[in-house]
């Protein structure tokens, strides 16, 4: 009976997970994040108003409070952001603005041990090269990082909480995620579509309904030592279920529950 009903309890938290995992994807698909100039791929600059930016360092000496409105661009490659302990804050996520526009830059680095949150997208990095972002705090984001068509992306040392997504790549490659901290990201911790060469390890993550993220199309993925707990959905989802194609990509040594396909878990 015990294992009977352990399986049943399993059975259901797959089919549950793959119900919402599908249903979010379509609303991504049709209702892709915009920011207010209502252009997608190539936001305008210009509309980030809350505070500007021209210089190649940038220490912020206050909290920014970005009332219906964007927070601030990165204007120039090789730029340094420093959070200071400040916070960038917008007017919660069910409004289209974006807290930190990377667009067509290089090696741009954002830390400082701050909080970047209630915004529809934190940080949105597009056709950018070489961003570190470590030691940040990102809450109360619809997508706390959104990264487009971009690569050298080192995302570690963070913190992730009560957002509805944590991080999604769409056609981004080499790249790392990793030691960061996720907690009650509702839909998703980590997600990727379409990307490749791209390496997920040593992440806590706890409380989503799909920790980890990788759809059929991404490739060469390495998905080592991340450990899972509180989980209430699936914890490793490779493409729903579809077909996975196992060369070319790695996943070992992850401490987690329930995965789909299963046996991923360690």
């Amino acid at each position: 009976m015990f294992t009977l009903r352990n399986c049943i309890l399993h059975t259901f938290a797959v089919i549950f997970a793959l119900f919402f995992v599908l249903w979010y994807v379509e609303v991504e698909v049709e209702v892709e994040p915009k920011l207010a100039s209502g252009q997608n791929m190539n936001p305008d600059a210009s509309l980030f108003k809350c505070d500007s930016y021209v210089g190649e360092f940038y220490t912020l000496n206050k909290s920014l409070d970005c009332d219906f409105e964007n927070g601030i661009s990165i204007n120039t490659n090789n730029t340094v952001i420093n959070l200071n302990n400040f916070s960038i804050l917008g007017s919660g996520y069910l409004n289209p603005y974006t807290g930190i526009l990377i667009s067509n830059k290089e090696n741009v680095t954002l830390t400082g041990n701050g909080i970047v949150g209630h915004f529809q997208i934190g940080v949105y990095i597009n056709n950018s090269k070489n961003v570190g972002i470590s030691k940040v705090n990102f809450t109360g984001n619809e997508i706390s990082i959104y990264a487009v068509n971009s690569s050298g992306i080192l995302i570690d040392n963070n913190r992730f909480y009560t957002n509805t997504a944590g991080i999604k790549f769409f056609t981004n490659g080499d790249s790392m995620i990793s030691n960061n901290t996720f907690d009650s990201n509702d839909i998703s911790s980590i997600s990727l579509f379409g990307s490749h060469d791209n390496i997920i390890n040593n992440n806590l993550i706890s409380s989503s309904l799909n920790g980890i993220f990788v759809d059929t199309k991404s490739t060469n993925t390495s998905l080592n030592s991340n450990q899972f707990t509180r989980s209430f959905g699936v914890d490793i989802n490779i493409g729903n279920g579809g077909k996975f194609n196992e060369i070319g990509n790695s996943i070992s040594n992850n401490t987690c529950s329930i995965s789909i396909p299963e046996k991923l878990c360690k």
